[in-house]
């Protein structure tokens, strides 16, 4: 398996060295939809994510794929790179990998997809994490019920809820983040999809990428979300994360963000919001707004 870099749904930006949110999705007519709460790691130069953040949603969702696996309704196994597949052993790492396999097959006359369930195509899609971030905080305190959520999320029924049965109330979190999302998602025209969809706002061609398509990829964000303050805050962030190194492809180098946060704000006549990202990117404690005044 190569190295190679993908780029964030939302945004086209590279996610070398970020980490960032990964979100399976289920392939469904044309489209796709998201099947799981979202997942956090570091972007590992093959198409995933390592360093799992590993608590409640990553359990059931590795115990779901393997319970799935065992009963054949999923097909679980590399078509790439042959001989590995899913197993009762597997970590949440591995189950992505293959789920990787899947996303990197997308468009290709050679391969097929290395996982499928219940006939239906299995991906993710990846979202940098300063950028997820910044959606989420920058998100008004959602009004619906954790059950509305999940319904306007997943559906009335779907694999969502055979994963997650009755364990909602311990993913108050997670939940509300996707949302915040997925409302961003909706409310911006986009769609989720894997990176190598072609569909997609921001496709992408598997492969390297050095400082100064990175530093493309930054540009062409900061333009496209040129009046959303939330995007331009989590652009700053990701933009001060980056290592810069202009003479090869290794990062050495620590890049100052060419705006600050004080800058962007200065921009925008009332973005409470963005003002709550920044201390919070700034490890600052962020407080409620109703204890704010």
């Amino acid at each position: 398996m190569g190295f190679y870099d993908c780029s964030c749904m939302i945004t086209g930006v590279s996610l070398s060295g970020i980490d960032a949110t990964l979100v399976v999705l289920q392939c469904e007519g044309d489209g796709y939809r998201p099947i799981t709460l979202g997942i956090t790691g570091t972007y590992d130069r093959t198409g995933s994510i390592e360093g799992v953040r590993e608590n409640l949603n990553t359990q059931l969702v590795l115990r779901y794929f393997v319970e799935r696996h065992r009963d054949s309704r999923l097909f679980a196994e590399n078509q790439i790179n042959k001989g590995e597949q899913l197993t009762s052993d597997s970590d949440i790492e591995e189950l992505l990998q293959l789920i990787e396999r899947t996303n990197a097959a997308i468009g290709s006359d050679h391969h097929s997809a290395s996982t499928v369930l219940d006939g239906a195509v299995i991906v993710f899609a990846l979202i940098a994490q300063p950028v997820w971030d910044a959606i989420v905080d920058g998100a008004p305190t959602p009004e619906r019920s954790a059950d509305r959520q999940f319904q306007q999320l997943f559906g009335e029924t779907s694999l969502a809820g055979e994963i997650y049965r009755g364990q909602l109330p311990n993913l108050a979190t997670p939940l509300d983040q996707l949302s915040a999302v997925n409302d961003f998602v909706d409310a911006h025209g986009l769609r989720w999809v894997p990176p190598s969809e072609p569909s997609q706002r921001y496709p992408i061609d598997y492969g390297g990428q050095h400082s100064y398509e990175i530093r493309e990829f930054l540009d062409r964000a900061k333009r496209d979300y040129a009046d959303d303050p939330a995007i331009q805050v989590g652009l700053a962030a990701y933009e001060q994360l980056i290592d810069w190194d202009d003479e090869g492809e290794d990062t050495v180098t620590a890049q100052v963000a060419s705006e600050t946060h004080a800058e962007i704000l200065a921009r925008f006549a009332n973005a409470p919001a963005a003002e709550r990202a920044v201390r919070l990117y700034a490890n600052e404690t962020v407080t409620n707004p109703e204890d704010e005044g």
